[in-house]
């Protein structure tokens, strides 16, 4: 099973830290420091499970949470997840008329009431300004079988 304050879904357990990241990579650090590493969504049914459990936090942010995906510059701005695995070809769930630009290079899934479980792409570091909105920490972890 999963480790305490961890949820279980499919083969995998996930856990919100409901912290407002502003940087994708601490983001990042906060998942591989626990074991784990950004969320990666296959499926509709995984998109839902994690706005869900999005939902479920006590704050719910705007900006939703960080994924585990990211825009490939050096490859015609594809994007990858972390595992290295190319979105195209499967399952995405962006929000209407994203994404829009080539310098938003992360990916975040909004979780409140505005596009509630598209995806967006912004750029990987914000400013402090929107911290109070910034995009909560969303960390994943396969089981093993």
């Amino acid at each position: 099973g999963c480790q305490q304050d961890w949820v279980i879904h499919g083969n995998s357990c996930y856990h919100v830290i409901c912290t407002p990241t502003l940087k994708w990579n601490d983001a990042r650090t906060m998942c591989q420091y626990l074991g784990g590493d950004l969320a990666i969504i296959r499926s509709q049914d995984e998109n839902k499970f994690i706005l869900e459990l999005l939902n479920n936090q006590t704050r719910v942010q705007i900006e939703g949470a960080w994924l585990g995906l990211k825009r490939n510059t050096s490859a015609s701005n594809a994007f990858n997840w972390i595992d290295n695995t190319p979105l195209a070809g499967h399952f995405s769930a962006w929000a209407s008329g994203e994404p829009n630009d080539p310098l938003e290079e992360c990916v975040l899934i909004y979780a409140a009431s505005y596009n509630r479980g598209k995806w967006n792409d912004k750029r990987c570091i914000l400013p402090v300004s929107e911290q109070k909105i910034a995009p909560v920490v969303l960390c994943q972890k396969r089981l093993m079988r």
